[in-house]
């Protein structure tokens, strides 16, 4: 093969290489990427929503659609910290451990946007945070 030949297609190889990786980028997110937490948002069915906190420090849950009235949160465990299930702005707080890994409560939300965090110092600040739309 002529040295001709072997350096087009070299360059061919390498014309295509940012496509290949923009591809498994593309792939890696829509099957959640590295797993850094999610994006998703869930709406609560009856008033009811489950939310999980796994390590390292994240909820399966960004963003919360609840009707106004009160909503019953489920939190489960699915790592092996403790976590909370806080919204600042109602005095509201539930908390899994290590001998009890489901926690839940109920808060009365009217219309509005309300932040929702994981307490337990660190956690927050690593990605474990969230917002409920009620409305």
């Amino acid at each position: 093969m002529s040295s001709r030949v072997a350096s087009r297609r070299r360059r061919g190889r390498r014309r295509h290489l940012p496509i290949v990786v923009a591809t498994a980028g593309l792939v890696l997110a829509a099957c959640g990427g590295s797993g850094s937490g999610s994006n998703a948002t869930k709406t609560a069915v009856n008033g009811k929503i489950d939310v999980n906190a796994s390590d390292p420090y994240n909820f399966d849950v960004k963003t919360i659609d609840a009707s106004p009235g009160p909503l019953t949160v489920t939190l489960h465990d699915k790592g092996s910290q403790e976590h909370t299930f806080t919204i600042p702005s109602k005095n509201f707080e539930i908390k899994v451990t290590t001998n009890d890994r489901t926690a839940t409560g109920t808060v009365n939300l009217q219309a509005g946007t309300y932040s929702f965090k994981c307490s337990i110092d660190g956690h927050a600040a690593a990605g474990m945070v969230g917002k409920i739309v009620v409305g």
